[in-house]
C-alpha cells in the first residue's frame, strides 16, 4: 500500500515565495532590507489576528504570510513602512471588501494597487529577477498545475496564453522583430502575478469555463492600459479593475464555491 501524501498548494507557493525571496537577496543582491521583511510581515500578521478577533473567526498564518511575501516580492519602497501599509490594506480588503462570502478583490493585488496610486515611494520591478530566476518562476508556476490541478490554474493560463498572443499579434502588426515581444515576456513580476496572484480561488471564478473567460479579461484589459495609456505593470491594475467581473461571471456560470476544506492528497 502506498503511503498517501498530503500537500496543501499554499506550503508549495510559502517555499518557491521563500525560495525566491533568498535567492534574490543572495545572488542578484536585491534590495530587501530586514526591516523590510519585519513591517510587512508583523503588519500582516497583526491586521489579520485583529479582525480574527473582532469576528470571532480562527487565525490562518499560512495565507497571510502568501499575502505578505507576494508583496515583498513584487513591491518595493523607500521605507518599510510603505510595505506594511500595503500589507494592512492586503489582508483587511478580504473582510471589510466583500460580496456573497467571497473577497472581492485580490488581498495582494489590491494592497499593492492602492500603494502604487496613492503613494510615491513604491514601486514595481519587473525586470529585477534576471534570467536565472525568470526561468525558476516558470517552473515553479507550471509545477501548480498537477499540484492544484488543471482547473484551478485555468485563469493563469489563459491570461498566459493570451497575453503571449495578443503581445507578439501587436509585434507583427508594428513589424517589429520577435526579439522585443520576447524580452518583454521575460518578465518575472509577470509570471509571479499569473502563477501565483492570478491563482488564487478565492478571487476568481468558480466555473471552469468562467476561469478560462477571466484570464482572457484581464489579459485583455492589460494590453490595453499598457498601448494605450502606457500605465506601467498594467496587469496588476487589470486585475484589480476586473475584480468586479467574477460577481456577474459566477452568476452566469453557477458552481459551487470554492472553500479550503483540505489539502489536495497523491496517492
Amino acid at each position: 500500500m502506498i503511503k498517501k501524501i498530503v500537500i496543501d498548494p499554499r506550503y508549495y507557493q510559502l517555499f518557491v515565495q521563500v525560495s525566491l525571496l533568498v535567492g534574490g537577496v543572495f545572488l542578484l543582491q536585491l534590495p530587501v532590507h530586514w526591516d523590510h521583511l519585519v513591517f510587512t510581515v508583523l503588519a500582516a500578521l497583526f491586521t489579520q489576528w485583529a479582525f480574527c478577533q473582532y469576528y470571532q473567526l480562527p487565525l490562518n498564518i499560512l495565507s497571510t504570510f502568501n499575502t505578505s511575501l507576494s508583496i515583498l516580492l513584487l513591491l518595493h519602497a523607500e521605507h518599510g513602512v510603505w510595505l506594511a501599509i500595503a500589507a494592512v490594506v492586503a489582508i483587511a480588503s478580504k473582510f471589510l471588501l466583500r460580496f456573497d462570502q467571497r473577497h472581492l478583490f485580490n488581498p495582494s493585488n489590491i494592497g499593492i494597487v492602492v500603494s502604487l496610486l496613492f503613494f510615491d515611494q513604491v514601486w514595481v520591478a519587473p525586470a529585477q529577477w534576471g534570467h536565472g530566476l525568470w526561468l525558476f518562476l516558470l517552473l515553479a508556476g507550471l509545477l501548480l498545475i498537477p499540484l492544484v490541478g488543471l482547473k484551478a490554474m485555468l485563469s493563469s493560463l489563459s491570461f498566459l496564453i493570451s497575453y503571449i498572443i495578443l503581445t507578439f499579434l501587436r509585434a507583427i502588426w508594428l513589424g517589429d522583430p520577435f526579439t522585443i515581444p520576447v524580452h518583454e515576456l521575460q518578465n518575472g513580476a509577470l509570471l509571479l502575478f499569473s502563477f501565483f496572484m492570478l491563482s488564487d480561488p478565492m478571487t476568481t471564478p468558480s466555473h471552469p469555463i468562467a476561469r478560462l473567460l477571466f484570464g482572457v479579461l484581464v489579459a485583455v484589459v492589460s494590453v490595453i492600459l499598457l498601448w494605450v495609456y502606457y500605465l506601467p505593470n498594467a496587469f496588476l491594475y487589470a486585475l484589480a479593475c476586473c475584480a468586479i467581473s467574477v460577481i456577474p461571471l459566477n452568476r452566469l456560470f453557477q458552481h459551487p464555491r470554492f472553500l479550503w476544506k483540505s489539502p489536495r492528497i497523491f496517492n
